[in-house]
């Protein structure tokens, strides 16, 4: 399991939806997800990448005049993590 990944968060859905499109054609992962709640309490989209790409997708979103709100790194908070303690203690 990743210790941390990146998150790109946006103002409408559209512009969330634009990056996918961007990012898949360049062939960079990218998975669109509820924000965070480290990041945010309100409901959006997010883009996570693999932080190792952000200098990448920052060129490619000024590039393809792409809107973002802001990057962000989370952490995984492994402790919390009821599913992976569920998966593992159900085996």
């Amino acid at each position: 399991m990743k210790d941390f990944y990146c998150v790109l968060t946006f103002h409408t859905t559209h512009h969330a939806l634009n990056t996918e499109k961007v990012l898949k054609e360049k062939n960079i992962p990218v998975k669109l997800m509820p924000v965070p709640r480290q990041v945010s309490s309100s409901c959006g989209i997010a883009a996570e990448f693999p932080c190792e790409s952000r200098e990448k997708i920052l060129k490619l979103c000024k590039e393809y005049h792409i809107e973002f709100d802001d990057v962000h790194q989370i952490q995984n908070d492994k402790k919390s993590n009821w599913f992976a303690k569920w998966i593992s203690t159900s085996k």
